[in-house]
């Protein structure tokens, strides 16, 4: 037998089931061979056991094309030491091969040597060991069959030139069918299809116009295309109002079951009891508002006390007093003076009430309030201070909730208690309560707390300004009943045989979950930060604002296809799902799903696949339970929130709920075109990276106690240093906590080769003397009093701030001559001004006089505060004239 592998190269089978038989024939034949490192080594394996008497005569190596007539010089047998491995033979060949296919066969064997002859050669390549990026795997001989492709008219987008098309084609494979009538059953079909043609060529261009944002249509495709530029597009986020809660009994209720409504014509009656829902079921939903409290936990207590439906303010005995605008303090009246020949608490009976508050003395009176830090008070004006009478004073004595007409609405703020210290008088012993807040809650107008009333009575009038306690933070929209949404469908994959007789095992796949729109408007709300000031509290960023929504799914037997429960896959169990705004961040195991809303404000939930989110288990259902309420629709007046609703109905308790402040915080969704407008240019609007001193300056002044921050860039000797100046809010010298936390933060963006060194304003102390003539109508010293206000450090009566207050200038404010004139030329009774000096502190003039300005650096701030205890901080002297 010659060499010769074309014998079977026109056949090309995938299983080959004759190697098989071959070997349980015990015939033999050759089955693979290795080449060497050096390619003069061919290691071949048979089927059966190695002939024992094969040589060099026996083997023949024929085909190349550069290299031919490879000769063999040499054939062993391998040693064998496993058992399990084929027997082979090691051939020598004189000299590699090149890259084309050679053919290795046995020849002049006996004629009865068993071998057969399918298997007596051998296809192989002698650089199959060198490095290549090709698939070794062979292309299929077989390949599956190309037919022609119809002629498509692609200009074809609508349903008339469907319908042509598809006649036109029917005319070209049928000529014989010829009818054209509408009623006939071909023409019907061809109608059909060009409809369907007609609605997947404007799917098909739909899909084009949003695949970019600029000619994007629905508000889900803009929102996905805004994200991947960092912008988000908000829903808008619903309102919160503060509510105080008049009662009439202590009573603790859960967050979950209580609920205030806004007042409407159709409202139920008053009664004697907390009504629940039936009363409303007959109103529609658009007649009213639903408010609902907000907390961390929806099953945190409420406390409600009768002691804090109206608190009052103690003035320790002085008369017409008032709260000043900015006022961070106050004194409350808790409970009831010890009675009448009582002594008044000692020294020592006031150190154990400091220490156990909760057992006072005996002499010490009763105390009824229960405040703690963290609390919110409502202060309100309950008095018309001008108009109000004596028998108004009386009648607000006599009724919590009682205001006067004349009070004015905009008298009423909120603040949220840092600290809580019990006192008492020690000339009445009256039980007091010492509270405060913090300077984000600082008073924003005075507040009245006792003054004269008209003539001609000119009576006293106490409590013109009173204390709400019993104040729940409550935000728009109303729980609604728990929907269906329905199963999450299985996918299988087809059947694959990967054998004769065997099939792949079928995967069990999660399928697309679409379920019916989740009518809204969903409620959107950002998470409760309880520790924030309540001034604060009700302002929200609709852009971290997320949907009300609590998603569920448990697997169900209904959602088999023949409803056995057994069927269900193992390791299945009911799960909570997590809203989150996307699911870029998300792990394969995170259980996070997204809401997106569509043009007609409907949800539209959106789970993970696997990688980004967890996939939901096939066969279970999805139950959710939306909350519907959003936008403007909840930012409703003062007194307007006056109904209370429980779960169940509560008889006996009287709730008289109110919210003094009207509620804000309602937003509307963000329009479409205007998420278009800004993202493009999101990215590049908060600054990431500082380079130049500049940035530095604009990431220190993010903080919120930073007033203005300044920064340079200075060669220490070595390398390049910035210098960072802070000029923080309410103080003159930043504090050293601050600077750090400055320096922190700053760190995060400090460019490489750039050292940081934060330090708080340079101080430059100013020499200022002013000459006044006072007109001859006004005295001199109330002249004088009101220059040294204006020109003071601190804030004025009217709220204002001096002139050289630590929030009036700031880094690199020069002090021009002219605005100080000004300034004092302003003042009642000054007739006219002469600057007399104007310098540095200890320097002597410069020049500042002729120049109409003193120039101050660009890390400094200019100081004087006439203070005589620390005169190293500047002063300014008026030399009055004229006047009384």
């Amino acid at each position: 037998m010659s060499c010769n592998c074309g014998t079977d190269a026109e056949l090309n089978c995938r299983d080959d089931a004759r190697r098989r038989m071959v070997r349980a024939a015990q015939v033999n034949g050759l089955d693979y061979l290795e080449v060497s490192d050096d390619q003069r080594k061919l290691t071949v394996y048979f089927l059966g056991p190695a002939p024992e008497g094969i040589g060099t005569g026996n083997i023949e190596i024929c085909g190349g094309v550069r290299e031919r007539d490879i000769a063999v010089i040499d054939v062993q047998l391998c040693p064998q030491t496993d058992p399990e491995r084929d027997n082979c033979i090691v051939v020598t060949v004189d000299r590699p091969g090149d890259f084309s296919t050679y053919c290795l066969c046995l020849v002049n064997l006996p004629e009865d040597a068993p071998f057969d002859p399918r298997y007596r050669c051998l296809e192989f390549s002698f650089k199959a060991a060198c490095p290549s990026d090709l698939d070794c795997q062979s292309e299929p001989r077989c390949p599956e069959e190309v037919t022609p492709a119809p002629e498509i008219d692609y200009l074809a987008k609508d349903y008339a030139s469907f319908r042509r098309l598809i006649l036109d084609r029917l005319a070209a494979v049928m000529p014989e069918w010829t009818e054209r009538h509408v009623p006939d059953i071909g023409i019907t079909l061809v109608e059909l299809l060009a409809y369907v043609g007609d609605y997947l060529s404007y799917h098909q261009d739909a899909v084009a116009t949003e695949a970019y944002l600029g000619t994007a249509r629905q508000r889900i495709s803009v929102r996905r295309h805004a994200r991947l530029v960092d912008y988000h597009l908000h829903e808008g986020c619903n309102a919160r109002a503060w509510v105080a809660v008049g009662t009439s009994q202590d009573r603790t209720l859960k967050a979950r079951d209580l609920s205030f409504v806004t007042s409407f014509q159709e409202a139920p009656a008053p009664a004697a009891g907390v009504p629940d829902w039936a009363p409303f079921e007959a109103v529609p939903e658009n007649r009213y508002e639903v408010f609902a409290p907000l907390v961390a936990d929806a099953d945190a207590p409420i406390a409600l006390r009768v002691a804090h439906n109206k608190i009052r303010f103690y003035t320790w005995g002085d008369r017409q007093c008032c709260l000043p605008k900015g006022a961070t303090a106050a004194t409350l009246v808790d409970g009831t003076p010890p009675a009448p020949g009582e002594p008044a608490p000692d020294q020592a009976q006031k150190a154990e009430l400091e220490r156990s508050p909760d057992t006072p003395p005996a002499s010490e009176g009763t105390r009824t309030l229960h405040l703690e830090p963290g609390d919110v008070l409502i202060l309100e004006e309950v008095l018309g201070p001008k108009t109000a009478s004596a028998a108004d004073a009386e009648a607000a004595r006599q009724v919590d909730t009682y205001f006067h007409p004349d009070a004015n609405p905009a008298h009423r703020h909120a603040v949220r208690l840092t600290g809580v210290t019990p006192s008492v008088d020690p000339l009445t012993g009256q039980p007091l309560l010492e509270v405060t807040w913090c300077e984000e809650d600082a008073l924003p107008m005075p507040f009245c707390v006792s003054t004269i009333g008209p003539a001609p009575e000119c009576a006293l009038l106490e409590d013109v300004s009173v204390v709400r306690g019993n104040v729940v933070l409550a935000d728009h929209g109303r729980w609604q009943p728990e929907d269906n949404l329905g199963c999450v469908p299985h996918a299988e994959e087809d059947p694959v045989c990967v054998a004769e007789g065997r099939a792949a095992d079928v995967a069990l796949r999660v399928g697309r979950f679409e379920h019916a729109p989740i009518e809204g408007p969903l409620t959107f709300t950002t998470p409760l930060d309880p520790g924030a000031p309540a001034s604060l509290s009700l302002r929200q960023d609709p852009h971290r604002a997320i949907p009300c929504l609590a998603v569920r799914s448990a697997p169900h037997a209904a959602c088999v296809a023949d409803g056995d429960a057994a069927k269900l896959p193992a390791g299945g169990e009911p799960r909570d799902w997590t809203l989150v705004r996307d699911l870029l961040a998300s792990g394969r195991y995170d259980t996070h799903v997204v809401a997106e809303i569509d043009d007609r404000r409907r949800a539209r939930l959106r789970f993970g696949d696997g990688r980004l989110g967890r996939a939901p288990d096939a066969f279970s259902q999805i139950h959710v339970r939306r909350r519907i309420g959003n936008g403007p629709d909840g930012n409703v007046g003062a007194d307007t929130l006056t109904i209370a609703v429980h779960a169940t109905p509560i008889n006996g308790l009287v709730l008289a709920p109110r919210n003094p402040l009207p509620a804000e915080g309602g937003t509307a969704p963000q329009p479409v075109a205007e998420a278009r407008l800004f993202a493009p240019y999101a990215f590049a609007e908060e600054l990431a990276r500082a380079v130049i001193p500049e940035d530095y300056a604009e990431i220190a002044a993010r903080h919120p106690k930073v007033q203005r921050a300044a920064a340079e860039l200075r060669w220490n000797g070595s390398w390049y240093e910035v210098r960072v100046a802070i000029d923080a809010f309410g103080a003159a010298v930043a504090d050293d906590d601050l600077l750090a936390e400055i320096h922190t933060e700053l760190s995060r963006f400090r460019r490489i080769g750039h050292d940081l060194a934060v330090r708080p304003a340079v101080q430059v102390p100013l020499d200022i003397a002013m000459t006044v003539c006072v007109a001859p109508t006004h005295l001199r010293a109330h002249v004088e009093a009101a220059l040294r206000a204006r020109f003071g450090s601190g804030c004025l009566p009217d709220g204002g701030l001096g002139y050289f207050h630590p929030d009036a200038q700031s880094f690199g404010d020069d002090i021009a001559l002219s605005r100080l004139l000004a300034a004092a030329q302003a003042i009642d009774g000054v007739e006219s001004v002469q600057l007399a000096r104007l310098e540095r502190l200890h320097e002597g003039p410069n020049g500042e006089l002729a120049a109409g300005v003193l120039a101050i650096g660009p890390l400094e701030i200019a100081r004087a505060d006439s203070d005589p205890n620390a005169p190293e901080n500047g002063r300014i002297t008026f030399a009055m004239r004229g006047g009384r």
